[in-house]
């Protein structure tokens, strides 16, 4: 397995777990993250025995002490990146198998990034656009892809699969965006009614002068 170095959200993504239960492990034990700057950001990093240790120890979670979590951190950590096999005990871990998906998952990142631009200081887009990543894929909570498409008619579906996939590793910090568009807004409000007249209604008659 090749050598990585990945933030917390990054490797969540990798290995299907959750941000928050990846914290938990290096805040409580056993994981190990080092430290590291990514512009102003502060973030913490972890590497291929971690991805590799979060992979193997999902698929046994339940039945491992904390003891037991120890142990095979450990062992993962003093693995080559080559090797294909573990055994602790009774368990056995096929690296291979684990190092594939870990692979595959890698590879999946690196097509979402190849499609989002991340730049200094302001927030990422589509790459070849000027649209916000976060914004379609906030709107992607609340649309489908089709009407997406119908308020960005230069956007390919592909690409907002890939803000929506953006979003989920390197989330917006501050107060959420709206899952509808100003358009789409204005349209659910028409079919609801809200701009009708009841015929009945008489108009405001101006006051006699005195």
């Amino acid at each position: 397995m090749h050598i990585v170095s990945l933030t917390l959200n990054e490797a969540s993504y990798v290995v299907g777990q959750s941000s928050t239960a990846i914290n938990r492990a290096v805040d409580r034990g056993p994981l190990e993250a080092k430290p590291q700057r990514r512009g102003k950001a502060g973030l913490r990093t972890i590497g291929s025995a971690e991805l590799r240790y979060l992979a193997a120890a999902g698929e046994v979670e339940k039945d491992l002490t904390p003891a037991a979590r120890r142990k095979l951190y450990e062992a993962m950590q003093r693995l080559p990146p080559d090797a294909h096999c573990l055994s602790i005990g009774i368990m056995e871990f096929k690296l291979a198998e684990i190092d594939q998906r870990i692979a595959s998952r890698l590879s999946q990142l690196q097509q979402v990034r190849a499609l989002v631009e991340d730049r200094t200081g302001a927030d990422p887009v589509i790459r070849g656009t000027a649209v916000s990543a976060h914004i379609i894929a906030a709107l992607a909570q609340g649309e489908t892809t089709e009407e997406i498409i119908e308020d960005y008619p230069g956007l390919t579906p592909a690409q907002i699969e890939a803000a929506t996939e953006y979003a989920k590793v390197y989330p917006r910090p501050g107060r959420p965006l709206p899952t509808r568009s100003f358009k789409k807004m204005l349209s659910d409000m028409a079919e609801a009614g809200v701009w009708d007249v009841e015929d009945d209604d008489e108009p405001a008659q101006p006051s006699p002068m005195a």
